[in-house]
């Protein structure tokens, strides 16, 4: 008995053992659940369709480890292409080495970072076995669909006041003549809800997201096609930009027929900050404070202030520069919502806008603070992913690109539904499904654990 407690494996190798006889259980279970959909699918077929041709194995790597899958192969005499039913009815694709789920899995986890690497190398922690190279995960990266901008919403959405938060990102390119490119990206939403009812976090409501590599007009030109499309965007409909002093940003007003352009504050205190670094922390303040009041002549004021009592000429030249920007730009640093207020409009609910910096970091997290430098093909595939997933879709992408390239069958009264053959094999079962577990009789059966399984199992 001493011996036996001696010996007692710890409480992760009893884990560990159980999850790779689980492995093996189901992984036997889905290779005989795969082959009798495959038997039944050629007694349902539409005989005169499609005639059988041979078996063609199959190797396929799964959450329970890689299985062997011997599939029936057909030769549609419609197109007179060899099928394969089985793949066609659970969207799978025999010629990928993977299952649509693990490759959701690693496209996500390549996604939400840090590196293709890091998602390969959680496969291997978790399962036990090396799923994928980093290569393979990063080809499934690229081949995500992009957003079209025509793609039109089933029904458009009406809104008093759209918000738009616009900011630029520059990142690190591969193989160019220069060497950064910037992705112009922006942020569509409605407004703002609590993210608990009786709590104070706000966020964004029903988040939109749009990314150009290419200059400020092509970035305007396609993503107000896209708002067009899912929203009824009309004269009376106000449409508030919010973003830095970029020319290309405050372009966007051109756009909308009631478009309002207010200065984002993150980047005017660092304008202010830069540009004032030698005055005193009371002058600094005096600016800061204007700024929060979207009071541009108070703003104004304390800046001339700073203006003449710097002696650095250099600091001076910049403080003018902030100076004559505001004072272009007033209306720019006004409180939108009193603007709408003007108007007649109802601002309850509305906040001071500024979350373009939070979400710029989203994306900065996973394209620039890793040190990574990317090629146009794989910027663009790892921004439309990263949109995918913060607007809440990634998912339903993965599922787009592992269905594209599955050709359509003509379901006709012949062509039976798989969940028929679900029910079916429901009514036929009686009791549990019946599995072996390597571990109760392989070479081990002498570890504790192993003997404290058989004992519950009977043996």
């Amino acid at each position: 008995m001493k011996n036996d407690i001696k010996n007692l494996p710890t409480m992760k190798e009893i884990e560990a053992s159980l999850f790779k006889e689980l492995q093996q259980i189901y992984s036997n279970i889905l290779v005989e659940l795969l082959e009798k959909i495959d038997l039944w699918l050629m007694d349902h077929r539409d005989f005169n369709r499609f005639k059988n041709h041979e078996k063609q194995t199959c190797t396929i790597g799964t959450l329970f480890g890689e299985i062997e899958v011997n599939r029936r192969i057909y030769i549609d005499r419609e197109s007179g292409k060899r099928i394969s039913l089985l793949d066609k009815y659970l969207e799978l694709n025999g010629q990928e080495f993977l299952s649509p789920f693990l490759t959701e899995l690693a496209v996500q986890w390549a996604v939400k970072g840090p590196s293709y690497r890091d998602a390969r190398d959680r496969f291997k922690d978790i399962l036990g076995y090396q799923v994928m190279s980093h290569e393979t995960i990063r080809q499934k990266v690229l081949k995500m669909i992009g957003k079209d901008e025509n793609v039109q919403s089933k029904s458009k959405k009406t809104v008093d006041a759209l918000f738009l938060e616009i900011d630029g990102l520059r990142v690190h390119k591969q193989r160019s003549n220069r060497s950064q490119c910037e992705v112009k990206i922006g942020v569509a939403h409605e407004g703002w809800e609590k993210v608990h009812p009786g709590g104070d976090e706000y966020k964004l409501k029903n988040k939109l997201y749009w990314a150009t590599f290419e200059t400020g007009e092509d970035f305007w030109e396609t993503f107000s096609r896209y708002l067009y499309n899912q929203y009824n965007i009309t004269r009376n409909t106000y449409v508030i930009i919010n973003g830095d002093g970029a020319p290309w940003i405050r372009k966007g007003i051109e756009y909308f027929p009631n478009a309002i352009y207010t200065y984002n504050r993150y980047h005017l205190k660092k304008w202010i900050k830069d540009s004032m670094r030698n005055r005193s922390k009371k002058e600094r303040r005096k600016a800061y404070k204007a700024a929060d009041a979207n009071d541009p002549v108070a703003l104004l004021v304390a800046v001339a202030e700073a203006e003449k009592a710097e002696e650095d000429e250099i600091k001076r030249k910049e403080i003018a520069e902030l100076r004559h920007f505001i004072l272009e730009n007033q209306e720019a640093f006004r409180d939108y919502r009193e603007i709408l207020k003007q108007e007649g409009v109802n601002t309850e609910g509305m906040r001071p806008m500024g979350s373009a910096e939070s979400n710029m970091n989203l994306f900065s997290k996973r394209l620039k603070k890793m040190g990574y430098s990317w090629s146009y093909e794989g910027l663009e595939a790892m921004t439309n992913s990263l949109i995918y997933l913060y607007e809440g879709s990634l998912s339903k992408a993965i599922q787009k690109f592992l269905t594209s390239d599955q050709q359509a069958i003509k379901r006709t009264k012949e062509y039976p539904s798989i969940s028929s053959f679900l029910r079916q094999k429901v009514k036929e079962s009686v009791g549990v499904i019946q599995g072996r577990m390597p571990a109760l009789t392989n070479d081990d059966r002498a570890k504790p654990y192993i003997r404290a399984l058989r004992s519950l199992a009977g043996f």
